[in-house]
């Protein structure tokens, strides 16, 4: 049940997603920015949740390297976040906002 849900939180998330692109003329740079940081949080909140229920308890306790592991996933969707996604949504966003 728990990775339904958590299913549902990234499909929820893309769909937002999509939504912010397709009508990204018609919002400001700071709303877009803000819309798209918190997209990217319920993505990722998703993507975590759905990796730590699908571990079994004794298999995520013996893993030492798990925390690790989590963090390396979350630094890498963050930096694809701010090089790639964020100049979708605003091109030209450090510029002025």
């Amino acid at each position: 049940m728990s990775r339904r849900i958590f299913r549902i939180i990234i499909a929820f998330s893309i769909l937002l997603a999509i939504y912010l692109i397709a009508l990204k003329d018609d919002h400001s740079k700071v709303f877009l920015i803000v819309a798209s940081s918190i997209t990217f949080l319920i993505f990722s909140l998703g993507i975590h949740g759905l990796i730590a229920h699908s571990l079994r308890p004794d298999t995520k306790g013996n893993i030492i390297v798990y925390p690790i592991l989590m963090w390396s996933l979350w630094a890498i969707l963050f930096l694809l976040f701010v090089f790639f996604i964020i100049p979708v949504y605003c091109p030209d966003f450090l510029l002025d906002l």
